[in-house]
């Protein structure tokens, strides 16, 4: 097919349909963008989101990575409108956060970064998944970023370590300010009235509030923890694009129970826990972890992707209520660790058996 044949096909291609997913993603990104003004009966768990999410503004990133398809899109024969609004609104952005601290500049710049290489391989990238782009473009944003921060010798402390640093403390910020709120919301008349009358429940709020006070700062495994960030940034930017404008700039993404895949990832994993568990590989036992948690992450996902594949809707509430029921008497941590587990044997199982293809689900109208 020429290029013109692909330009048309893309520009009268029809919308995705199904907002209902995508707008509780985006409503979730919002939430989260406004972590720091939830009320203080939240405080602890926006603690751990800030941990899980290294950037505060992944609302941005999405919004940068929805800039980044919309001049693609004009790349390849889409309309001007959107690209030039787009190209505009990145720059009343930068112009409007303008951050003074280090953690705030290096969040402006990986978005930069991240985006701009995310548009650049959805113009070269064809009939590329979006998996196969996205990891592309933030290997190349990492690339890019670690060379400048190698560079950056502002003082005796390499720019690596200053950048740890720095958001080693803002998350002690962070946490000492959820604590604050948390105990003030603990000395409030309504609380000592349930904790009164439910002692199980003060006991489960000390053990929380203990829980975060011991919780160590993410400073080794933030690459991670970015990269996965930056992941499902990308993903919201890809999903939108393609509900609100016609001109496509690759396949759309596939529902959670189809999610895979190339089956070469895993041995990112591997890598990773040989670095981890080989004593003579100790200098680059940072590196494994972080590889480690990043590919463990994208098998989990696809764990939980043949688990929804096999479990049809009408039968889903009975795992998310045993769910519920285990968590008062395991503890979050020890359920979560559980489910992580079971969707990593279940991700790395399909790897080499491929289970969708192999085994009969339980819902009508699967397709493997």
């Amino acid at each position: 097919m020429s290029l013109a044949s692909e330009e048309q096909v893309a520009a009268t291609a029809p919308r995705e349909r199904g907002w209902r997913g995508l707008v509780l993603a985006l409503a979730g990104v919002a939430a989260v963008s406004a972590v720091s003004a939830w009320p203080p009966s939240l405080a602890l768990f926006g603690v751990v989101v800030r941990w899980a999410l290294p950037l505060a503004g992944i609302g941005g990133l999405v919004l940068a990575g929805l800039a980044a398809c919309a001049v693609a899109a004009w790349a390849r024969g889409g309309r001007i409108a959107p690209a030039a609004i787009a190209v505009l609104g990145i720059a009343a952005w930068l112009w409007w956060s303008s951050p003074a601290d280090v953690v705030g500049r290096f969040a402006v710049g990986w978005t930069l970064l991240s985006s701009a290489a995310f548009g650049w391989w959805a113009m070269a990238g064809g009939e590329r998944p979006f998996l196969g782009r996205a990891l592309s473009a933030v290997t190349l944003a990492g690339l890019v970023a670690v060379s400048l921060l190698v560079w950056w010798q502002a003082g005796p402390v390499p720019g690596v370590t200053r950048l740890g640093v720095a958001f080693e403390q803002a998350f002690e910020q962070e946490r000492a300010r959820g604590l604050a709120s948390w105990q003030s919301r603990l000395s409030e008349p309504g609380w000592a009235t349930v904790s009164a009358r439910v002692p199980a429940a003060r006991e489960l709020a000390d053990r929380a509030a203990a829980g975060v006070a011991s919780l160590a700062p993410p400073t080794v495994i933030l690459p991670a923890l970015l990269v996965l960030e930056t992941l499902l940034a990308l993903a919201l930017s890809w999903a939108m694009w393609h509900r609100v404008s016609r001109t496509r700039l690759g396949p759309p993404l596939s529902a959670l129970s189809q999610f895979r895949f190339n089956d070469q990832l895993v041995w990112g994993l591997v890598a990773g826990a040989t670095l981890v568990l080989l004593p003579s590989l100790s200098g680059w036992r940072d590196a494994g972890v972080n590889l480690v948690i990043m590919f463990g992450a994208l098998h989990v996902v696809r764990g939980i992707g043949v688990l929804v594949w096999w479990v049809p809707d009408r039968w889903a509430l009975l795992p998310l209520l045993l769910l519920l029921v285990s968590i008062p008497l395991l503890g979050p941590v020890q359920v979560l660790a559980t489910v992580a587990v079971l969707a990593l044997g279940l991700g790395l199982g399909d790897t080499w058996r491929d289970f969708r293809r192999t085994t009969r689900s339980l819902r009508p109208n699967a397709r493997p």
